[in-house]
């Protein structure tokens, strides 16, 4: 499994830099884990960040820095990541994080054929979940308050004569208005990043935001 869809050098950038929030990260990351070209152009972009920061002239330290510092040595180790258990990653699904893996179990069907899993809300707005949509179905016709990143982490769906399936990663704002539709071979299952909430654009989808929650 190659992608074929891939973020834009200014996300894997951000992405190096440490800037993303939580949830952006989060579905950068499930893509980065099956893209060996985007893993290699982000250590690409960390060490360039890095030999440029060591190219900045010294600053001076604050009078407790050091004490800090000790204090941060002397703290406990963190835990090891939590590993996934075999039972919570869902069959035919890429490699997700333990977090993603286990959203799916806290999945609420808002509509037929789609459910929804929340998995992290930020303080402004933004939030990430897992949508799954069923076979050959359309997401009503909407917009975005802001950036959207969606990473395919099982099925396929096309957009704007896209076709997106496992592992693609698609970048959207809200210069794009768009129906994305799952292909007819099966159910669709997108890790999601928004900002803000969809702009529906149609009855259907004003209709069945509130129940949705997305």
């Amino acid at each position: 499994m190659t992608p074929s869809q891939h973020p834009s050098p200014e996300l894997l950038i951000d992405c190096a830099a440490g800037s993303l929030e939580t949830g952006p990260a989060l579905v950068l990351a499930v893509h980065l884990a099956a893209c060996p070209q985007c893993r290699s152009d982000t250590a690409l972009a960390e060490a360039v960040g890095g030999a440029l920061m060591s190219e900045l002239p010294a600053a001076d330290l604050a009078s407790d820095a050091l004490d800090k510092a000790l204090a941060r040595i002397e703290r406990p180790a963190p835990p090891p990541p939590r590993s996934v258990p075999s039972a919570a990653q869902p069959d035919s699904w890429i490699g997700v994080p333990p977090e993603v893996a286990l959203a799916a179990r806290r999945r609420r069907w808002a509509a037929p054929g789609v459910w929804v899993a929340p998995i992290w809300q930020g303080l402004r707005g933004q939030r990430s979940y897992l949508l799954r949509v069923g076979a050959g179905m359309s997401v009503p016709r909407h917009t975005h308050a802001g950036s959207e990143l969606v990473c395919v982490v099982k099925g396929a769906y096309v957009d704007r004569g896209v076709t997106h399936t496992l592992a693609d990663l698609a970048e959207n704002d809200d210069s794009v208005e768009h129906t994305p539709t799952v292909t007819r071979d099966g159910e669709c299952i997108c890790l999601i990043a928004v900002d803000n909430a969809l702009i529906a654009r149609d009855w259907v989808g004003r209709l069945f935001q509130p129940f949705v929650g997305i």
